[in-house]
């Protein structure tokens, strides 16, 4: 397959899960990976299609009158300082490090979405000002989010049904907006340093993440909180068969290239 169709067509797929649910970026990080692209540059190339995808996402949700975006800005704020300070000390975790924490970061994930089914599908009244608990939560979570990316929509998700309270489908219209803005951040942390991010190769993959996230922004809305739910659900159980190489992403695009 050409390799500018496959950069697309693996967005659209990126996009689309990313927006209703987390981790599809595991999908990038494998292509790229697959390209012999150095870790570093995979880990910041990785932000651009993000970037992209978080912009027409939230420019969506925002014609669907569905963003919270008074809360969201000011959850932003602690989330982009965390994400300034993990950018900036981006060196790589061990591989084995990273793909424990993923794992236990996705088993609480499959707990949480069973644990309280209603509280997903249902508005709280929020508090339309920044609380010191939200605060600490989203820093930490933008820490993780500047230093790996890859699972940083679990957190933001869990945090905005069960810290704030919001329904889950509002949550991600709110974990969109915050993406973006903290993405900017480390967009700009990782462009000082020269060379680091391949803009020919983020750019490409990028428009087919801003066309999935738009198809999966509109089915969201649609569908509604069950249906967000058991995506993320099957996207949970495919990111541990990827990580635990019961399916191999790198040999799957080594193939289509």
């Amino acid at each position: 397959m050409n390799l500018e169709l496959l950069l697309i067509l693996s967005g659209l797929v990126v996009g689309f899960v990313n927006t209703l649910s987390a981790g599809g970026t595991a999908i990038s990080i494998s292509l790229y990976l697959t390209l012999g692209l150095p870790v570093d540059v995979v880990n910041a190339t990785n932000r651009v299609g993000v970037l992209i995808q978080s912009i027409a996402s939230s420019a969506t949700y925002h014609s669907k009158k569905v963003l919270d975006y008074k809360k969201a800005l000011l959850l932003a704020i602690p989330t982009t300082l965390g994400a300034f300070c993990g950018s900036s000390v981006a060196v790589q975790a061990t591989e084995v490090v990273i793909r424990y924490t993923m794992l236990a970061v996705l088993l609480m994930m499959i707990v949480f979405l069973f644990k309280n089914p209603k509280k997903l599908e249902v508005d709280a009244d929020v508090d339309s000002k920044l609380t010191i608990k939200e605060f600490v939560v989203y820093f930490l979570i933008g820490i993780y989010g500047g230093f790996i990316q890859v699972g940083t929509g679990f957190f933001l998700i869990m945090a905005g049904v069960g810290v704030v309270g919001w329904s889950l489908v509002k949550t991600n219209a709110a974990k969109v907006m915050i993406m973006l803005i903290y993405t900017m951040v480390s967009v700009l942390v990782f462009s000082q340093k020269g060379g680091l991010i391949r803009w020919d190769i983020g750019l490409l993959h990028g428009i087919g993440c801003a066309v999935g996230s738009i198809v999966g922004t509109l089915i969201g809305i649609k569908k509604g909180s069950k249906f967000v739910k058991w995506v993320s659900v099957g996207v949970i159980i495919f990111t541990i068969l990827i990580l635990f190489d019961v399916v191999d992403l790198k040999s799957v695009m080594s193939q289509l290239l």
